[in-house]
């Protein structure tokens, strides 16, 4: 896939976009709830899971106050 195909990014507050800071915790709250669900789908599957994948998911994601 080449990089012409992706948005191209215009600064934190272009286009109604949150800030860089929210960027990063959105981010890895998405990475805590990915490295859950492969906990789940490995379990499942009856496949072991990486020790680094278990640490991921036992993190807890940082909340926003509104």
């Amino acid at each position: 896939m080449s990089t012409a195909t992706h948005p191209s990014r215009r600064g934190a507050h272009a286009a109604g976009e949150a800030a860089p800071e929210a960027q990063n915790e959105d981010t890895r709250a998405m990475q805590i709830a990915a490295a859950q669900l492969r906990l789940v789908t490995d379990r499942r599957l009856g496949k072991q899971t990486p020790e680094w994948v278990k640490q991921l998911a036992a993190e807890k994601p940082h909340s926003r106050a509104s």
